[in-house]
């Protein structure tokens, strides 16, 4: 599924337990855009934050580990959180990257039910604020 905000363009797959897209992912994603984009002002572009969170609003109980910087946003369900992170970005560039890329069969031996990216969108200028950069 994929669908955009103002700031993000979000792609979530299907959970492979529950057959659907997962709320409580979409929740997750939204507070860490939230979280991001309050703290931009204070930091870096460098900014990243790792982690692993319980998602109990899931039907199944799910854990879920995620990366967030401010141009990008995965989250990844079902996993261990002490999972390699790097792994998993792997694994996720499979499925949202649009290069090319491998990953060698055994690198992954427990996949996530479910991932999450979002994308940071490129603001865009206002025709008013075209209007005053011209005066």
């Amino acid at each position: 599924m994929i669908w955009k905000s103002n700031t993000h363009q979000f792609s979530a797959t299907v959970c492979q337990r529950t057959g659907k897209t997962c709320p409580a992912l979409a929740r997750m994603a939204r507070a860490l855009v939230q979280s991001i984009s309050t703290a931009g002002s204070a930091t870096t572009r460098e900014l990243e934050i790792e982690g692993s969170a319980e998602l109990t609003h899931c039907p199944g109980g799910c854990t879920a580990r995620f990366r967030a910087q401010p141009d990008e946003i995965r989250i990844f369900c079902g996993t261990l959180p002490n999972s390699d992170i790097d792994k998993l970005d792997d694994y996720a560039n499979l499925m949202f990257g649009t290069g090319p890329s491998a990953l060698p069969s055994g690198a992954i031996t427990d996949p996530p039910c479910a991932m999450l990216q979002a994308l940071a969108c490129e603001p865009t200028r206002s025709a008013t604020a075209d209007a005053r950069a011209s005066v």
